[in-house]
């Protein structure tokens, strides 16, 4: 499987290179030289780059009609960390919680798993005669990928866990 990594592409499947992963990740002190196949890293790098597609809404539109990613867009006069965001450009954040999530998804984690369950709420168990109950409530619990989220926080619609809020 090839990357593609062309900013505004129709065809793009990733932000960021295999060489760019690998770099980030020796930049942290983590080996990943034990840790599988480059076509296993290019298939998780793909994944990655799905759940940030799919799950986060970013400010701004698309910057390209036909564009095969969500960014680059075009944000205005949004300013993140005091600038404007280059239309042209994937921001380093983003191209980061790619990165971050080729690795959760490489070390186990199933962000498009289904969810068949609520929360658990309570769960009860016995010794005697071996009894279990396990009580859940009524909406389902996804997983939260903290460090995805700081990251991608102020790009995105809401800022991260918080809502808009309109003045009348």
């Amino acid at each position: 499987m090839a990357l593609i990594t062309t900013v505004g592409g129709t065809t793009t499947n990733s932000y960021i290179t295999l060489t760019e992963w690998q770099t980030f990740w020796s930049e942290r002190n983590v080996d990943l030289t034990q840790h599988g196949h480059d076509a296993d890293h290019e298939a998780n790098l793909v994944k990655a780059a799905d759940y940030l597609n799919r799950t986060y809404n970013y400010v701004g539109e698309r910057q390209y009609r036909y564009q095969a990613m969500e960014w680059p867009r075009l944000t205005g006069t949004m300013l993140v960390k005091d600038w404007p965001i280059d239309p042209d450009t994937v921001p380093q954040d983003i191209k980061d919680a790619q990165a971050e999530m080729a690795y959760l998804i490489h070390s186990g984690a199933t962000p498009f798993s289904t969810v068949s369950y609520g929360a658990i709420k309570r769960t009860k168990s016995k010794a005697g005669s071996v009894e279990s109950e396990t009580e859940y409530t009524n909406y389902r619990e996804v997983p939260r990928y903290v460090a995805i989220e700081g990251l991608l926080a102020p790009y995105t619609e809401f800022g991260g866990a918080q809502i808009k809020v309109l003045r009348a």
